[in-house]
């Protein structure tokens, strides 16, 4: 089965857990296939005139196994919790670890809210679908196979008639099966877009009351939401037709166990506790039949989250080198062509609605052909050099690619461009360039995202540093290349911002939107961030947006100081900036 396979490691990583899980629960089926000749027996004895003793002694056997039974159920369902828990989150994880792997283009493309639905609803369906079906699917053979040797011996007839009631379930399943995945696909995939819209009121709150956009959102999230209600209603009339199936047959087969039955009792052939007996045997073995028949429809339902996690999966991630780079001299971009509209290099596509729900496979288009497609290229035949010890002012117009350009020089987009890029003459595509941006490689974004934690985390992202120590933050974990000890002191006296850490310190939490810092605040975190680094490659893009004039003669000095094993580029319009640097480039 697809699904057990794809889930394979997480099992294994919990097997011996899964296998007293399983061992448990077979006590319990066990208990349940005594049971009867127990109730039987007792019913019995009690028609031919036992003694009181028989009741003492029936409420001490049942009553024991029934607390035995308590006793499992709540043992399997801590075992199933921890077990459910953790695999679900691994398998997230492991989603979330290819999701980051892949190319930019393919998270521009994907609204975030949208996926993180996605994969974490379809991740924990899979994981439960794993573990329900391992756990009952063992029991339900078991109280099929023994209860029929034994109704085999008991009546021959009666139980033979339920291979023709076997017959009915398999034809149904294989009419309702193709719907029950429809049904199940669009429902996730419409609950997922509902969610994200409804994040959305959220999201953009300060931008919804700005511009007075209420019903204008609303609207949005009131269209996602019929079309949500629309496929959930479809979904459950889809299953509540398919169970219905499995009631008619299920009355049809009880009638027929009843008639025969008591035309035993009738005849002499059977004992009340031996109906009693039969009755609760067949009733067990015939609810191991219809638990295979709601399996089909539970295994639809897995399928579809299955699909949906796979097509994240094949799409392609990015081929990261195996280079490792100790210092960068020098990094060229020869001839460079981009546009956001082409496909990466590899032709493969990443479009997660490029999905075929009727055969259940995922379309690979490997024969897209980019030279039919007309696009305007951001980048066009651009060239350009930088070299350790300078300074580079990046300018243009706004639009003109600067922002780009200097994505392009992280490898952000490694497979989307054409042309060259290289660094001390190796290309990017064969350098590990997650490594490299770790180390060697530093920005500070004009508009940056700061995580929820504290100033000092969003500095260098390590838990263990002393919160209120400034000097204690140069912690032994840190993989920059330093040419000498930077001091975080002497870079926030550059950034005059003494005043602002004094206030705030270090443990100074900053909130999710990023609302309780100002903008220029923010900025200065993110130089301030690059400067305590110390990589060999800065990047700044427009950092003195932030800055008063004292402050950005403060900043560029102390640049111009250290550039000698440097390559420090700014993308700016100030005048200033551009005087004080050793080159200009016009984008």
């Amino acid at each position: 089965m697809k699904i057990f396979f794809f889930c394979k490691k997480y099992l294994l990583s919990h097997k011996y857990t899964i296998v007293a899980f399983i061992t448990l629960t077979l006590l319990s089926s066990a208990i349940g296939i005594i049971s009867p000749y127990i109730i039987g027996n007792f019913l019995d004895n009690l028609v031919i005139g036992a003694d009181k003793s028989i009741i003492i002694y029936f409420c001490l056997i049942f009553g024991g196994l029934s607390m035995l039974k308590i006793l499992k159920d709540y043992i399997t369902s801590i075992m199933y919790t921890k077990m459910q828990t953790q695999m679900g989150y691994d398998l997230n994880i492991t989603v979330i670890k290819h999701i980051q792997s892949m190319s930019m283009s393919f998270i521009n493309k994907n609204n975030g809210m949208y996926l993180n639905q996605r994969l974490n609803g379809d991740s924990y369906n899979l994981i439960t679908f794993c573990l329900t079906t391992l756990q009952s699917i063992i029991t339900n053979i078991i109280l099929f196979i023994i209860p029929f040797v034994i109704l085999l011996v008991i009546n021959w007839f009666i139980t033979t008639l339920m291979i023709g009631f076997i017959l009915v379930y398999i034809i149904l399943y294989l009419t309702f099966k193709k719907s029950l995945y429809k049904a199940g696909f669009n429902f996730r995939e419409s609950q997922a877009k509902f969610l994200s819209k409804l994040y959305e009121q959220i999201k953009y709150i300060k931008l919804i009351k700005i511009n007075s956009i209420q019903f204008e959102l609303n609207k949005r999230v009131e269209d996602s939401f019929k079309d949500y209600k629309t496929t959930a209603i479809h979904s459950q009339k889809a299953n509540f037709v398919y169970s219905s199936m499995d009631g008619i047959i299920a009355s049809i087969a009880r009638i027929t166990l009843f008639v025969i039955g008591g035309l035993q009792i009738l005849n002499g052939n059977f004992t009340v506790g031996m109906f009693t007996i039969f009755s609760s045997y067949f009733s067990m073995m015939f609810g191991s039949i219809r638990y295979f028949f709601g399996l089909g429809a539970t295994y639809q339902n897995a399928m579809s989250s299955y699909n949906r996690i796979k097509d994240i999966l094949n799409c392609i991630n990015e081929n990261n080198g195996d280079k490792v780079v100790d210092s960068i001299d020098r990094i060229e971009l020869l001839d460079i062509k981009f546009s956001y509209n082409t496909l990466p290099n590899n032709n493969y596509s990443c479009d997660l609605s490029n999905f075929n729900k009727e055969q259940e496979t995922i379309i690979v288009d490997k024969t897209f052909d980019k030279t039919q497609v007309k696009v305007k290229n951001i980048i066009d035949s651009f060239n350009a050099k930088f070299s350790k010890g300078n300074m580079y002012a990046v300018t243009g117009a706004n639009g003109a690619g600067k922002s780009t350009i200097i994505s392009l020089i992280m490898g952000l987009y490694i497979h989307e461009y054409d042309g060259k890029i290289k660094y001390d003459d190796i290309c990017i595509r064969e350098i590990d360039m997650v490594t490299t941006r770790k180390r060697l490689i530093g920005l500070a974004e004009q508009e940056p995202l700061l995580i929820n934690d504290s100033i000092r985390y969003n500095l260098d992202y390590n838990d263990d540093a002393n919160i209120n120590g400034i000097d204690l933050l140069n912690n032994t974990n840190n993989m920059c290349e330093k040419s000498k000890t930077v001091s975080l002191d002497e870079c926030i006296e550059i950034l005059n911002m003494g005043s602002f850490i004094k206030q705030n310190r270090f443990s100074f939490i900053i909130d999710e939107k990023n609302t309780n810092i100002s903008g220029g605040e923010k900025q200065k975190i993110s130089i301030l961030k690059v400067l305590y680094k110390n990589p060999t490659v800065m990047i700044f893009d427009e950092p003195t947006s932030a800055l008063d004039m004292n402050t950005t003669r403060k900043f560029i000095n102390y640049l111009q100081k250290i550039k000698s094993d440097k390559i420090i580029i700014i993308v700016t319009h100030d005048e200033y900036v551009k005087d004080c640097c050793d080159e200009i480039m016009q984008i």
